[in-house]
């Protein structure tokens, strides 16, 4: 029967509804909701923290970790280099970082970061300035250097009610790292953390870090491949050996170099290539080449049960991340059942990343990082998504560098769910009930089920 009220000129009118206490009441619901959240770098990055991390970390550090420094090459000769928190930094002063920080405070990324900062080491001024920098920075300097950055990231997901992350990493991270851990420090880690392995270096692509990654790899497993088969058996004991050790999906970041059309390519052509050598291939021949490894690296994943998390939509040229190019993976028998995650929204190709979640069974729509990119894009996109696909299709997460980054976005996160949820009860498109259902699927159990895991309450800090 159709619902002749949803079409009458003043629906959106609801005299009877409390719009603030419905509010309160979802964003009290909402702020209890266990997150996991589906993706972070605050773990060490791809590689991993020393072992004794108990260092002060200095404010300037945490706000040139988290994409601010990078921004600064849009609009200056010389840009910022970001500071590393493994690295030995003097107490840089605000004046260091004013010209920075004046360019960037209408960001909803530095938004994000001062109000994480704001949460974990508390303020009362409107900003970062001058005035409160020195009481700000040795807050910070106290917490790293009493609790460490492990714990102290621990503590941040405590405070934020996030009790699992998709941490990307690789190999080396789930052995040589944790492994180098004490055994109570390392199953802390492995509690909360879901750790993601990057491919790309293993199909000869992406940043230094993942082709060192798979240099490590080589020593680790114990293989030096001289042919074709060798490197797929290479490549079968690397992701075994990282379920192994807790690894629970696989990463591809290869639309910052290339496209993400990976098409069919016959063997006896990629034995020909891969006897060449990759580093002697055309661009064209190594794309052929990888086209080939990725499509049998993912049959290993899925034998394994393991889902792949694509890095989609944000690149230069922005065509290298079109979430449609990975129709020939979407669409391949062999790989029927295993899960992928169009990250980012696709954006700004996010129309299309939606038309293959509300298309494809084992195709999911993630928003991690499009809220705190920006807060009006994180609404837009989320409100649509809601709007068209499947509420178990969702998924959202961070992508911080920092707790302190990562505190705010959670925040950022958990406002703007209630921000949409509460524009569609006020405009009776759905009950709270329902919106509740929704948030807690986008926050909760949609990453649980994509992980194949079965439960997901608890936490371990």
């Amino acid at each position: 029967m159709i619902n002749h009220k949803f079409f009458q000129e003043d629906y959106c009118v609801n005299p009877e509804m409390d719009k603030n206490k419905m509010r309160r009441e979802l964003k009290s619901f909402i702020d209890k909701i266990q997150f996991f959240d589906m993706h972070s770098h605050m773990a060490g990055f791809d590689l991993g923290t020393p072992v004794q991390d108990k260092k002060p970390v200095t404010l300037y550090e945490i706000l040139t970790n988290d994409y601010l420094a990078y921004l600064s090459g849009s609009w200056i000769d010389k840009p910022i280099m970001p500071a590393k928190i493994d690295e030995k930094k003097p107490s840089l002063s605000y004046a260091d970082i004013k010209h920075l920080l004046n360019r960037c405070r209408a960001l909803t990324t530095y938004c994000a970061i001062r109000e994480g900062i704001r949460a974990l080491h508390p303020f009362t001024e409107p900003d970062i300035d001058e005035k409160n920098w020195n009481r700000i920075n040795k807050s910070i300097m106290r917490a790293y250097g009493r609790y460490g950055e492990r714990k102290w990231q621990r503590m941040a997901c405590k405070k934020a009610s996030v009790f699992r992350q998709v941490h990307i990493a690789t190999l080396p991270y789930v052995t040589t790292h944790l492994d180098s851990l004490p055994e109570e420090e390392k199953n802390q880690q492995l509690k909360i953390f879901a750790p993601s392995m990057v491919l790309d270096g293993y199909i000869f692509t992406g940043f230094k870090v993942q082709h060192d990654a798979k240099e490590m790899s080589y020593d680790i497993i114990g293989i030096r491949p001289k042919t074709l088969e060798e490197y797929l058996i290479f490549c079968d004991k690397v992701l075994e050996l990282f379920r192994k050790k807790g690894g629970k999906s696989v990463k591809l970041l290869s639309s910052y170099f290339r496209p993400l059309k990976f098409e069919e390519i016959d063997r006896k052509r990629a034995e020909h290539l891969f006897n060449i050598g990759y580093k002697n291939l055309s661009k064209k021949a190594l794309h052929i080449l990888q086209n080939f490894i990725l499509k049998q690296i993912l049959l290993m994943a899925k034998k394994r049960g393991f889902p792949l998390i694509v890095h989609t939509g944000y690149a230069n040229p922005t065509t290298y991340g079109d979430p449609e190019d990975l129709e020939n993976l979407l669409k391949d028998s062999k790989l029927d059942g295993l899960k992928i995650s169009i990250c980012h929204s696709g954006w700004p190709n996010d129309g299309k990343a939606m038309i293959m979640a509300r298309t494809y069974r084992h195709c999911y729509f993630d928003l991690s990082w499009t809220p705190l990119l920006s807060e009006s894009l994180g609404y837009r996109i989320l409100s649509e998504a809601i709007d068209m696909i499947p509420s178990n299709k969702i998924l959202i997460g961070t992508d911080c560098g920092t707790a302190e980054c990562f505190a705010g976005t959670v925040r950022l996160i958990r406002k703007t769910i209630c921000d949409v949820l509460s524009d569609k009860i006020s405009r009776q498109i759905f009950d709270i009930e329902t919106a509740k259902l929704i948030a807690k699927a986008v926050l909760h159990d949609n990453a649980i089920e994509f992980h194949n895991e079965k439960n997901g309450e608890g936490y371990a800090g």
